[in-house]
């Protein structure tokens, strides 16, 4: 391989460690800062041994380099708090362990290379507080750079210019660093913030303007739905005031005339004229025929008997059917006229299908009340076989059911039994 296929795959290497030790920490964030603290112990273990001290003052330096290290630990769940007490023991090192010409007069207060947590801390208050903490933050870490540079004694010392400037760019510089990396990362945190705040407002706001359109929708429904039931009450009273004029009317006139050609073929009879007696008897059973055929064109229209209910006007119907009918009924309060009058002829032309095709000997209808309608059931033992095909009666029927919003639904096996479910609204 080649040098830089080595070096290549080295550096493939190198990012595949360090990307998944990022994961690691970011999925394992109070490890990551439990080994953080232990490892500013370790830098700070030298500094901790050194120096001719009494054992005491060897066990308080000791405890503030753990206290010190050990502020990272908590540092993303309390960051302030973390870098408060920091803080506080720099401000003390600063005081008490810095003295200009020599070694300062609290050695458990000598700065340590635990330090640096100071640094790990302003960084997390950057990245975790809103940006006027952290800059709070920022400057007390100046601040006691600086008076930390100005108690130092190379700085009072021949030539301080060099020592100055090192320090200074030192200690200003890595807290300059953390505060920037720290506030970087709270840039990119607000920016994904916000932007997940526009998300869900456009969520939101597609939600809001999708309930608005389902509320107009809903609210067109229901108008249609009332226009409808509007429009078949207003067709049902319409056929209802149809039957009532051809029953007062037009049947009436007939009947008069029927009777009136009834006395004039008695009279023919008597007086002998057989050709007008021919003529008068044929008119007379045209009237008859005639008003026989209005009749039945007027319970088509709308059975009188469904002013009694619906119930009343099956018992009827079942009382002249060709085949023997059971009848249940079980109704607490009477549909509307257009359901009432759209069940019976349902149950009429089920009837009439029965007696034609089936080879029933007993039908079976049951009305029953379900939820906000009824449901009615007409079941024969017949022969079954029976089909929802285009242009039928069943299709009639399920097509004349579903303008109402209703269902037919067929259970006709080959051998029977035949049962047709109808399933309409109380009111349409």
């Amino acid at each position: 391989m080649s040098r830089s296929g080595e070096w290549h795959g080295t550096g493939n290497y190198a990012e595949n460690v360090l990307r998944q030790v990022s994961a690691w920490t970011r999925d394992h964030p109070r490890q990551a800062d439990g080994l953080l603290a232990v490892a500013l112990l370790v830098f700070s273990a030298g500094q901790v041994a050194a120096g001719q001290v009494s054992a005491l003052e060897r066990v308080a330096f000791a405890v503030i380099t753990v206290v010190l290290a050990a502020t990272v630990i908590p540092r993303r769940r309390y960051p302030g708090a973390a870098f408060t007490v920091a803080a506080v023991i720099g401000a003390a090192q600063i005081a008490f362990g810095v003295q200009n010409g020599g070694p300062g007069p609290v050695f458990a207060l000598q700065p340590t290379n635990a330090d640096l947590a100071i640094l790990v801390l302003l960084y997390t208050l950057a990245a975790y507080r809103p940006r006027p903490v952290s800059i709070a933050g920022l400057v007390v870490c100046l601040l006691g750079s600086a008076v930390a540079i100005a108690s130092w004694a190379p700085s009072h010392g021949a030539h301080p210019t060099d020592a100055l400037l090192g320090a200074v760019a030192g200690l200003g510089g890595l807290t300059l660093a953390a505060w920037v990396l720290g506030d970087s990362v709270a840039y990119r945190y607000r920016r994904a913030y916000y932007a997940s705040l526009e998300d869900r407002a456009a969520r939101l706001e597609a939600e809001r303007d999708a309930q608005t359109r389902i509320a107009a929708a809903a609210e067109r429904a229901r108008e249609l739905q009332e226009r409808r039931a509007r429009a078949v009450d207003e067709s049902a009273a319409r056929l209802r005031r149809i039957e009532r004029d051809l029953h007062d009317g037009a049947q009436v006139r007939l009947a008069a005339l029927a009777m009136t050609l009834g006395e004039i073929k008695e009279n023919l009879e008597q007086s002998g004229d057989d050709r007008t007696l021919a003529l008068a008897g044929a008119a007379h059973q045209n009237a008859k025929d005639t008003l026989a055929e209005l009749r039945d064109l007027a319970r088509g229209i709308h059975p009188p008997v469904l002013d009694r209910g619906l119930g009343p006007a099956l018992g009827i119907l079942a009382g002249t059917s060709a085949i023997p009918v059971g009848l249940t009924i079980a109704l607490t309060e009477r549909p509307s006229p257009a359901i009432e009058s759209m069940a019976y002829f349902c149950a009429a032309e089920l009837l009439a299908n029965a007696a034609k095709h089936s080879g029933a000997r007993r039908v079976t209808i049951g009305v029953r009340e379900q939820d906000a309608g009824l449901v009615m059931s007409v079941m024969d033992d017949g022969n079954g076989g029976a089909r929802v095909v285009p242009g039928g009666g069943l299709a009639g029927l399920r097509e004349r059911v579903q303008t109402v919003d209703g269902r037919l639904d067929v259970d006709s096996p080959p051998g029977g039994p035949t049962a047709v479910t109808i399933e309409l609204p109380r009111h349409a």
